[in-house]
């Protein structure tokens, strides 16, 4: 279980947490919490150093989400080792689309060959860009093993996609966190191997924030 921290402040909170081993940091809420957009727009400096300000913070290792690299990959995973990060998340979609899996493995060993100690979580679009089911996935997902990846990471693969995942990916698995998803200990029975949220902890804290402070000037008024 990694909760996804996206400031200081949500990282010592989540840390503190009984049984909290381990943080993950999540793209889009991070982006967020410095006035950018998901999706690379956020400058890669900016994001490095909000991942770095949240290890230091923490007394447990903290992994970054740093899609797909910001132009360069390797020079990101090596400036996140730097700085104290112990792992990252690396995105196999572009702005077009999927990445063509020749160029993504390419990717995924340059990475491996920049950090070598560094945890690298090889994301699987297949189910977030509609293109494929889990054939393609756990192709993809071996490939990524295979190159060097220590986890993959199917990202909104439909519940019923987790069984058969895990039986045809030869290597650890990371699944998303959200309701429609299995409980926690039906991901453990079918060994799934890291349970993380995304962004949807930070959004969770801000619709609670608006719903108190919504009532409050409802009764104001």
């Amino acid at each position: 279980m990694l909760p996804n921290a996206w400031d200081v402040a949500s990282a010592r909170t989540l840390a503190a947490l009984p049984g909290c081993r381990a943080l993950a940091t999540s793209s889009a809420a991070v982006a967020r919490s410095l006035g950018f957009e998901d999706g690379e727009r956020a400058p890669a400096e900016e994001m490095i150093e909000a991942a770095a300000r949240i290890a230091a913070a923490v007394d447990v290792p903290v992994t970054a989400d740093l899609e797909r690299g910001y132009g360069d990959a390797p020079a990101t995973a090596r400036a996140a080792w730097e700085r104290g990060l112990v792992g990252m998340n690396l995105e196999d979609s572009t702005d077009a689309g999927l990445a063509p899996l020749d160029e993504q493995l390419q990717l995924v060993r340059a990475v491996r060959r920049a950090v070598p100690g560094l945890v690298l979580n090889a994301r699987v679009d297949v189910f977030l860009r509609g293109a494929g089911g889990v054939d393609e996935a756990i192709e993809r997902a071996n490939a990524y093993l295979d190159a060097g990846a220590d986890c993959v990471y199917p990202i909104l693969c439909p519940p019923e996609a987790v069984s058969p995942l895990v039986a045809g990916i030869r290597g650890p698995v990371n699944v998303l966190a959200e309701p429609s998803m299995h409980a926690i200990p039906e991901l453990e029975r079918l060994d799934v191997a890291r349970v993380t949220f995304g962004s949807g902890l930070a959004a969770l804290a801000y619709a609670e924030a608006a719903r108190v402070a919504g009532e409050a000037l409802a009764v104001a008024r």
